[in-house]
């Protein structure tokens, strides 16, 4: 076999592999790999881990545990387990957050039936768009969009 030959076989297999997407599930598994190595080599030489304060602050609170909650539930339902395993290291957040039902009651969303092929992140996105049209008036067909507050003020006071 020629160089050229091998060049050509490599490039096809790697097009094939990026394809198919192993190639990219390999590359995600290599860093995963790497950073866990690194974690434990930290722990191994007793330094003291990397602490990221404000992180570390946010998750002390009620919405930074839900923000990586979702964070953590759109990973698994998508079974992005080597992103998981970089996430769960770096944020230290291997427990304490809740699981998909408890997510949802606590966010108030109801997983009916077109829910339940979706991560919850999706729900919350729908609700909060929902919501900025419940607080518009549209001015026939223009996108523009005018607060009902400001309409109500106007109607009022010019």
């Amino acid at each position: 076999m020629s160089a050229e030959e091998d060049t050509e076989l490599r490039d096809l297999l790697v097009q094939t592999l990026e394809n198919s997407g192993v190639l990219n599930k390999i590359k995600a598994e290599l860093r995963a790999a790497v950073f866990l190595a690194l974690e434990e080599q930290e722990r191994v030489e007793n330094k003291t881990p990397l602490v990221n304060e404000s992180l570390k602050k946010f998750l002390n609170t009620k919405d930074g545990r839900l923000v990586a909650g979702l964070v953590t539930e759109f990973l698994q339902f998508f079974n992005l387990d080597f992103t998981l395993a970089v996430f769960q290291p770096e944020t230290n957040t291997f427990t304490g957050l809740d699981g998909r039902d408890n997510l949802a009651r606590e966010l108030g969303i109801y997983e009916g039936n077109e829910l339940k092929g979706a991560p919850l992140l999706l729900e919350v996105m729908r609700q909060g768009q929902q919501k900025e049209k419940d607080n518009c008036l549209f001015d026939g067909d223009q996108l523009a969009c005018i607060p009902k507050v400001l309409n109500y003020l106007c109607l009022t006071f010019c």
